[in-house]
């Protein structure tokens, strides 16, 4: 049985590995987007100040990354204790499963096949409150972001009074809040799913039980360096759009990332597909703010390769990494509690 199960891991592993690789020369070479991206650094390279925005860019890189591997393990850490060593490279691992899986799933999957000895669902339902966090940093900046374009738009056109906007005011403030409410008062699930449940709640208690172990303090915790990661990869945005000539202040710029971030996150996607996606969804959001107006051939080819860097760096070179720690992930296992 042993020596079936680690044929099997092999087996997944050479899958993963081929599938991943697969996606990537696909996107990048296949569909000759590295080749584009390459083109653009060229012509602007020469540029004030652009080697050392591109440094900054790319130094951004590894804190990215390591303030998700940091909140992963804060997390695991009541399951399994973990290094952050070992939290990094299930993050890679997790990338990497992610480029062909829908709404990049695999990070779950990339991350619990590293475990030694936790139980895999529960690891999974620990490792979706970390994901929990993040989605409503982006839903927080999101909503200001949309309430600002409401205010452009709906009050500039007289399509709506200022009374209907406190309105609007007053219901974001709500869902927020009660968003928030919900994630800091997490444990509070473990007493409702119990009422509810009734006579079938033995079968499910070790998992239930999972939303007892967070308590506000930590989860606060988890949420500021949701928050702090979002203002990096945000940053990272905003530094690509003045490395590709785009002029814009800092704060146009978070309005318009934010807006970004909102709508892809509830665009069911591939990773893979994310890089046209998000180039797409950025020139729709750059016209939806500048009034509408058409933009012109430069911006619109700036600004998809401003997001499509992003993409690159984020994504496809942490999926690259990642590669490597494929080979760690054991999704058989020799007596183990699943």
């Amino acid at each position: 049985m042993a020596k079936l199960n680690k044929t099997y891991n092999i087996l997944i592993r050479l899958g993963i590995l081929v599938l991943t690789l697969y996606f990537l020369y696909d996107q990048l070479f296949y569909k000759h987007n590295l080749l584009v991206l390459w083109e653009n650094f060229r012509t602007l390279a020469g540029q004030r100040n652009f080697q050392i925005l591109t440094l900054l860019v790319l130094l951004l890189i590894p804190v990215n990354l390591l303030l998700e591997s940091y909140k992963w393990k804060l997390l695991i850490a009541k399951l399994e204790q973990v290094s952050l060593w070992n939290a990094l490279k299930a993050v890679l691992a997790g990338i990497s499963v992610s480029m062909f899986m829908p709404n990049r799933v695999g990070d779950y999957l990339g991350r619990v096949f590293i475990l030694k000895n936790a139980n895999r669902i529960q690891a999974t339902l620990i490792t979706m409150l970390g994901s929990m966090a993040q989605y409503i940093t982006t839903l927080l900046f999101g909503i200001v972001a949309l309430l600002i374009f409401i205010r452009k738009w709906l009050i500039q056109y007289h399509l709506m009074n200022g009374l209907a906007y406190s309105g609007v005011i007053l219901t974001a403030l709500f869902a927020i809040t009660v968003m928030v409410f919900a994630y800091l008062n997490f444990s509070a699930f473990s007493i409702i799913i119990k009422r509810i449940s009734g006579r079938v709640y033995y079968r499910i208690e070790r998992y239930v039980d999972i939303f007892a172990w967070y308590k506000s303090p930590l989860l606060l915790n988890v949420l500021f360096i949701s928050i702090f990661r979002y203002f990096v990869f945000s940053f990272q945005f905003f530094i690509l759009f003045r490395m590709f000539g785009i002029k814009i202040s800092y704060v146009e710029a978070m309005i318009i990332i934010s807006t970004i971030y909102l709508i892809m996150s509830i665009i069911p996607t591939i990773a893979l597909s994310e890089l046209g996606v998000r180039g797409s969804v950025s020139l729709y959001v750059f016209g939806l703010y500048y009034g509408g107006t058409k933009l012109s051939d430069y911006v619109m080819e700036q600004v998809v390769a401003a997001s499509s860097v992003l993409w690159f760096i984020n994504l496809a070179i942490p999926a690259l990494l990642g590669v490597i720690f494929i080979f760690k992930l054991k999704f058989f296992r020799n007596n183990y509690d699943s």
